[in-house]
């Protein structure tokens, strides 16, 4: 019987020291995944740089210069889905990340280059998207902080001020209120656009199907860094959407998530 208590209260013990452990074992594994993937980055091994920072990825570390690194290491070695995944991830994390926003558009255009047959208007948001974007979230939230303060400025000023300057600053709240109901228009857009789950192509090219498997027919191609629109999910697969209504399946390891 007490030999029986000793084993429980042993095994116990072992347990909360594993659990105690386990979180500072998990930091040293991700510094040891870190200090190897810059190693490799900085003496230009990227396929060895991708192969530690995709670990950090695995682990559910979200970085601004985790994706930007993997972003430029995806670019060297010409996988320029992956590379315009990668600066795309680093912009959600970080959205007035510059060097992540230009490395995405010469990616980009080198994308474009290479794509012979494009679908026409694959490549173009819908117009309130391209609205509620033409600004960063940051952008917008302090364009409606100011508009939104700058008329209630005014209309107390209103109150105090002289009979022959009260039109001009009625005029002038009028002016900052409609701006501010815009700019609210504006962050409710990026709300629900941040609600709708988007995905970029990886592979240079490959064939969107019918239906959810390899035998259907395939309707058409896609090709690296283009931004879909995920619908729905069965299985292994993805039904994506394209800028135009176009609609198929992708394998889901072929579509990486935003």
């Amino acid at each position: 019987m007490v030999s029986a208590v000793i084993r429980r209260t042993v095994i116990w013990l072992l347990a909360l020291a594993l659990l105690l452990c386990a979180p500072q074992a998990r930091a040293d594994l991700l510094d040891e995944a870190w200090k190897r993937g810059n190693d490799a980055y900085f003496r230009g091994d990227f396929a060895g740089a991708i192969a530690a920072y995709e670990q950090l990825d695995r682990q559910n570390v979200a970085s601004r210069d985790l994706y930007y690194n993997l972003g430029v290491a995806h670019f060297r070695q010409g996988s320029l889905g992956r590379a315009i995944w990668s600066f795309e991830r680093a912009l959600e994390v970080d959205a007035d990340d510059e060097d992540a926003r230009f490395n995405l558009a010469q990616a980009r255009k080198l994308a474009e280059r290479r794509v012979l047959d494009k679908i026409e208007s694959a490549e173009r948001e819908p117009l309130w998207i391209r609205v509620v974007t033409f600004f960063t979230a940051s952008t917008e939230t302090w364009i409606f902080v100011g508009v939104y303060l700058g008329c209630f400025v005014l209309l107390f000023l209103r109150r105090r001020a002289a009979n022959d300057s009260r039109a001009a600053l009625t005029a002038g709240a009028a002016i900052l209120g409609t701006g501010a109901l815009l700019a609210g228009v504006l962050l409710l857009g990026r709300m629900n656009l941040d609600r709708i789950p988007f995905g970029i192509v990886l592979p240079d090219t490959v064939a969107v199907k019918e239906g959810a498997d390899t035998g259907y027919r395939t309707s058409f191609e896609v090709h690296a860094g283009l931004r879909v629109r995920v619908l729905d999910r069965d299985q292994d697969w993805v039904r994506v959407r394209l800028a135009n209504g176009l609609e198929g399946w992708l394998r889901a390891e072929d579509v990486g998530r935003l």
